[in-house]
């Protein structure tokens, strides 16, 4: 169960970064931390999201951080609804 955590860990992630954050609203690591512990039950670390972060961009989700303090979706590039169901179907 723990590797299937680790895949729905980096949807929930971009999913936080999508809904919750843009240029006047970020996160930084330990808020999205606590962001998947508490609303998805998927306790990580700080250096995990950072590994994360560039999983993400590597899949072409335009992030930008502040080093060690804010990654945030800048709304660029953005992933519609329609597209994260269809990688949720295919992961499940």
């Amino acid at each position: 169960m723990a590797s299937f955590d680790q895949k729905l860990r980096t949807l929930y992630l971009m999913e936080i970064l999508l809904e919750r954050t843009d240029d006047e609203h970020m996160l930084n690591a330990s808020e999205l931390c606590t962001i998947l512990d508490q609303e998805y039950g998927i306790s990580t670390d700080r250096r995990t999201i950072y590994t994360e972060m560039e999983i993400l961009e590597k899949f072409g989700l335009d992030i930008q951080q502040k080093k060690g303090k804010i990654p945030r979706h800048t709304g660029q590039n953005a992933i519609t609804e329609g597209d994260l169901e269809c990688i949720l179907t295919k992961l499940l």
